[in-house]
């Protein structure tokens, strides 16, 4: 894209104020570029995907399989994804594959688990590149630029300029709706931690001191996991949490 087709989807991007609606733009920008589909997280450490109001997966919308979806959230694989796991190391975009005959990851070998993610997302896709977003909360964001082609990286990479600046002006937005409208479901690293010490039956002032922080931190993190579920209270955030997969009792 050109650089005033790059602002004009900066500007559409910012117009929605919705995440179905800023991703559909996504989706679109994704096609344009010569990619097959797109898909993002506004934290690479989240364990399950980005809803719609309705509680239906945004990236359904965007072109992926359901089946892929259920059984990504079902199996957990946010917890092993190799990719969203480089993007919490580098700040650059980098290309990835899902080819089995590839041993490694980076210079490092797969680990059993990160193999099973990298398989999954061959069934539905060949390759892509992953762009890190770096956010002012410490957390990090990331768009995935995928073809089910390997060999369509080297026309779709003579966009990244664009790829990249688009990811950034998406996932700053997102954020910010995010924030605004406590979208069910999104979770930060720190809410995920606390909710996950409260299943294992600890008290705020107990968290408090396994994680460093002060009690007002942990009862702030907490109840905002809570709005963020839509949930009663703690006991009923909990219950949510695990049911959907997003926290662990082990």
């Amino acid at each position: 894209m050109s650089a005033l087709r790059d602002e004009q989807v900066r500007d559409e991007i910012r117009r929605q104020t919705t995440l179905e609606g800023a991703s559909q733009i996504l989706a679109e920008c994704a096609k344009t570029l010569g990619w097959d589909v797109a898909a993002f997280h506004a934290d690479k450490d989240a364990v399950d995907l980005p809803r719609t109001s309705n509680g239906e997966f945004i990236a359904a919308m965007m072109g992926w399989p359901v089946d892929c979806l259920s059984a990504w959230r079902t199996a957990s694989f946010g917890r092993h994804c190799p990719i969203a796991q480089r993007c919490g190391q580098v700040t650059d975009p980098f290309v990835w594959n899902c080819d089995s005959r590839d041993s490694d990851w980076f210079g490092s070998e797969f680990t059993a688990e990160q193999r099973k993610v990298m398989d999954h997302y061959g069934r539905y896709v060949s390759s892509g590149i992953a762009v890190p977003v770096r956010l002012a909360a410490g957390n990090t964001g990331y768009v995935s630029w995928c073809s089910r082609s390997r060999d369509d990286n080297a026309n779709a990479c003579a966009a990244l300029g664009s790829m990249f600046f688009v990811s950034h002006v998406f996932i700053r937005h997102i954020e910010m709706l995010l924030g605004k409208a406590a979208v069910r479901g999104q979770l930060t690293t720190r809410e995920r931690q606390c909710l996950t010490w409260a299943a294992r039956g600890k008290s705020e002032e107990e968290i408090a001191l396994i994680i460093h922080r002060s009690h007002d931190t942990v009862h702030f993190h907490l109840r905002n996991a809570a709005l963020k579920l839509d949930a009663g209270n703690r006991t009923h955030a909990v219950a949510i949490a695990c049911t959907r997969g997003m926290i662990s009792l082990h």
